[in-house]
């Protein structure tokens, strides 16, 4: 490593050497997005170790248009003038969120991620680098706090993981912004990270953090002291976990399915148990983006008192399954899917999908004082809502709604997955929307925000029959 007196090459320095993020590597692919963070690692890490084979990876996410073209030629420039290798891939993100049920960031992120890995392993790189800062690392534990993380969490983003290094730990965000000024490196901005609707880390980096700061004075540093006290609790407890997990494993243990000791799991404590699923978890998705704690715990509720047969539905097309004294882990039973269908909804009338064997009929009344307790099948629609017509259809893949009560909006299959409708139910449950396509109520379970009805004014009255029907003739 060459000796340079910028303090950011100093930062870089520094995480090497701490956290032996080079020890015994040759090559290292550098993710590159265009913004600052990663351009200034890039820049850095040429500047510092000529000895390195560098390579920089640019996954286009199939977002934002020419803006998004513009991402990856930019990057493609500075590479050249880095004299560095470039490698361009291109993911369809709206879809895979779509597929997947994760929303655009968590797939994104997973796309990426896959993209980083596979460049690697097809190019020969040593090592996968990414631009994450210490500032990021700050945000990100408050983000996964409010979530409910656990331990691994909390930790947030590590110095390193498996083949994956961030050089740029200890430096800030203002230190890399500073540093691509100096040495007058063309950065991209992608506007979604400047828009607090976009993704809930944006609220916390554009609003809550600079809050923080200003009440507590060195927050940022303070928060990442407490991450690398929980790494350091991590680094001598997953050793032991990691070894209780092999024990319980009596078959799998690897991607796809995985079958565990469903009594040894119940013999641990709470914390080491929910430690173990999630390990476990990770090792047969590869990842653990979409999980929450509420599904950790009801799989540990699986593993403990679980009925044979008793099931847990799991984001990824994934399930846990209690089958007498095991839990196995594995991919969910394929969905029943359903030809679209759509049909107008007239006040007063009625509508049917006659795939789904759904009706639902409308008409014109005044909403009881207590008709938000009303039966699910039931629901009241405001006037307003109503005036220009309404539609009742299937939904579609990737859709959201806002539910009663709440400003932002959910993937119906997130809250499909959270209120444990049965897989083969989901296809078959119909939406009513506006005329804007708005969703005004997901039939059966929840009125949407756009429908509210005010007890004591004009409202439509909207009900839902389902026909009984074999699942062989879908």
């Amino acid at each position: 490593m060459i000796e340079d007196r910028d303090p950011l090459h100093q930062r870089v320095r520094e995480a090497i050497e701490r956290y032996e993020l080079l020890e015994g590597a040759r090559s290292v692919l550098v993710g590159v997005s265009g913004g600052q963070d990663s351009v200034a690692l890039l820049h850095s890490l040429a500047q510092l170790r000529p000895d390195l084979r560098l390579g920089a990876v640019h996954v286009h996410h199939g977002m934002r248009g020419e803006r998004a073209d513009g991402d990856a030629a930019c990057v493609r420039g500075l590479c050249e003038a880095l004299r560095t290798e470039c490698f361009v891939s291109r993911r369809d993100v709206p879809a895979e969120s779509a597929e997947s049920g994760l929303n655009a960031e968590q797939a994104g992120r997973l796309a990426r991620y896959e993209e980083y890995e596979r460049v690697t392993r097809e190019q020969g790189f040593d090592r996968i680098a990414t631009g994450h800062t210490r500032t990021d690392r700050a945000e990100t534990m408050l983000l996964n706090l409010f979530r409910g993380a656990g331990l691994r969490g909390l930790s947030s983003i590590p110095p390193r993981r498996g083949q994956i290094i961030r050089p740029l730990i200890l430096a800030t965000r203002d230190e890399t912004a500073q540093y691509c000024r100096r040495h007058e490196l063309p950065i991209c901005t992608d506007e979604s990270n400047l828009d607090p609707e976009y993704a809930r880390r944006n609220l916390i980096r554009l609003h809550l953090m600079p809050i923080i700061e200003e009440h507590f004075p060195g927050a940022e540093s303070a928060l990442t002291r407490a991450c690398e006290a929980i790494d350091e609790e991590l680094a001598w407890t997953e050793p032991m976990l990691r070894r209780a997990l092999s024990d319980a494993t009596i078959e799998g243990g690897g991607a796809e399915r995985l079958t565990l000791d469903a009594e040894a799991l119940a013999s641990e404590d709470d914390g080491a148990l929910h430690r173990l699923l999630l390990m476990a978890l990770e090792d047969v998705r590869g990842h653990l983006e979409g999980l929450s704690r509420e599904h950790i715990e009801r799989v540990a509720d699986l593993a403990r008192s679980g009925a044979t047969g008793s099931v847990v539905e799991l984001p990824g097309n994934l399930r846990a399954r209690r089958e007498y004294a095991t839990l196995k882990i594995e991919p969910d039973a394929p969905n029943t899917r359903f030809a679209a269908e759509r049909a107008e909804l007239s006040v007063p009338g009625g509508a049917t999908l006659p795939r789904r064997g759904v009706t639902v009929t409308a008409d014109r009344a005044q909403p009881p004082e207590d008709f938000a307790a009303d039966d699910a099948l039931t629901a009241y629609v405001g006037a307003e809502a109503a005036e220009r017509g309404l539609v009742l259809r299937s939904h579609e893949p990737g859709e959201r709604f806002v539910p009663l009560g709440m400003t932002g909006s959910r993937k119906l299959q997130d809250y499909f997955v959270d209120e444990k409708v049965p897989r083969h139910m989901r296809d078959r449950t119909p939406v009513v929307t506006d005329a804007d396509g708005r969703v005004v109520w997901l039939v059966g379970h929840r009125l949407a925000e756009p429908g509210r009805a005010e007890a004591g004014r004009a409202a439509v009255r909207l009900t839902a029959r389902f026909q009984p029907r074999d699942e062989e003739d879908a």
